[in-house]
């Protein structure tokens, strides 16, 4: 695998002031063809738009997709998986709980059941959002969040690893949410955009409750292979991720949106720990693909094409590099510099493909569909 070059820093600062083809230019320094096929495994999006997003993540080297906004049996499941149907499995879609029914007695229960019909139809795993934890009041105590672990809940769990499908979970969110939201936050641009964000108050439970909650499911479930989505949620503690990989082998985890906090930590400890877990990290970004972009986060300026093709190209650098103080490639998400990790070519594959593909797609490697991807992409000056 060839070590491609990234757009410089000056490059990506000057962008948008550039002429568009000198920008095709200087994103095409850092070409598709210089690693295997990639699989983004975390994508927001819905079924009008999924030949777009095959169309410019094709420009980038990306020839798969996970939709984790499949919706739920009954409500947007049939419309996402028919309108995945036309690409050749290039498209696959998570199936979501219907949760405004969950203060029901027999919740589980129906949710499991609804579960296995979405696995008949042909949805591939199942995506919790940090709704649970966070957002639904405990039916039995009102001034109570919903337990990431709550018992009547694990008829969901049970029926997703009776039926091979992975369970995408969000459990807490970074760090600095939990703190005061004041100009001292380093995620305060971020949360000032999105002041329902923030979980400082006393109302809601802890990062460190939430995480164990979750870990808690993980040791209930051994049958049923949990995604801890955003490095397992807690990507400022390299330690705890490794402490809770190493006690729960059903833990897989995805980078997406926290390549920003993965980039802060020593670059040779952060290395250790892709190596180590090889075979349980998955490629992802956060991509949100709709009325408007969502790259990792979304702030008041609203993302063009040309700054997604960046965002690509300063994760790819940061996993094939070893560049130093390099911008990351999510501004809003705060004001610092990262160091790249520089992963081993057999590591990167795992990480960008086979890994997707055994657990997801259930194939050993990549196929006609990833070659006639990348064959038939466009250029990217064909995009400005």
């Amino acid at each position: 695998m060839n070590r491609s070059v990234p757009p410089t820093p000056a490059a990506r600062r000057c962008a948008s002031a550039l002429p568009t083809l000198l920008l095709a230019a200087l994103l095409a320094a850092n070409p598709a063809a210089a690693r295997p096929p990639v699989i983004d495994v975390h994508v927001h999006t819905d079924p009008s738009h999924y030949g777009d997003v095959l169309e410019v993540l094709a420009a980038t080297g990306v020839t798969r997709f996970v939709n984790l906004s499949g919706g739920s049996v009954g409500d947007g499941l049939e419309e996402a998986l028919d309108g995945a149907a036309p690409y050749d499995r290039r498209v696959l879609v998570c199936a979501n709980v219907r949760w405004r029914e969950y203060a029901a007695s027999d919740f589980g229960e129906k949710q499991a059941a609804a579960l296995a019909e979405a696995a008949r139809l042909g949805a591939a795993c199942l995506k919790i959002p940090k709704v649970l934890g966070l957002g639904l009041p405990d039916p039995d105590r009102p001034d109570h969040y919903m337990a990431v672990d709550d018992a009547r809940l694990d008829p969901i769990w049970a029926a997703a690893g009776r039926l091979g499908l992975p369970v995408f979970i969000h459990t807490s969110d970074p760090k600095a949410f939990w703190e005061p939201v004041t100009p001292a936050n380093e995620r305060y641009a971020e949360l000032s955009v999105h002041p329902g964000w923030s979980f400082a108050g006393p109302e809601f439970p802890s990062r460190e409750t939430l995480l164990a909650q979750r870990d808690h499911l993980l040791e209930k479930h051994l049958g049923t292979i949990f995604v801890g989505v955003h490095l397992a949620n807690n990507p400022e503690d390299l330690d705890y991720v490794d402490r809770t990989m190493a006690a729960h082998p059903n833990l897989w985890v995805d980078v997406s949106a926290r390549v920003p906090e993965i980039g802060r930590h020593d670059p040779a400890k952060a290395r250790a720990l892709f190596v180590k877990y090889q075979d349980r990290v998955l490629f992802g970004t956060d991509l949100g693909f709709g009325r408007q972009l969502m790259l990792g986060s979304v702030g008041a300026n609203r993302p063009n094409i040309a700054d997604l093709f960046l965002f690509y190209a300063d994760i790819f650098r940061f996993f094939e590099t070893r560049d130093r103080s390099i911008p990351h490639p999510t501004p809003i998400q705060g004001d610092w510099r990262i160091d790249a990790i520089g992963l081993p070519e057999d590591v990167l594959v795992k990480l960008y493909l086979t890994n997707a593909l055994r657990l997801l797609w259930h194939e050993a490697g990549p196929s006609a569909v990833d070659r006639e991807a990348l064959e038939q992409a466009r250029p990217l000056s064909s995009f400005f």
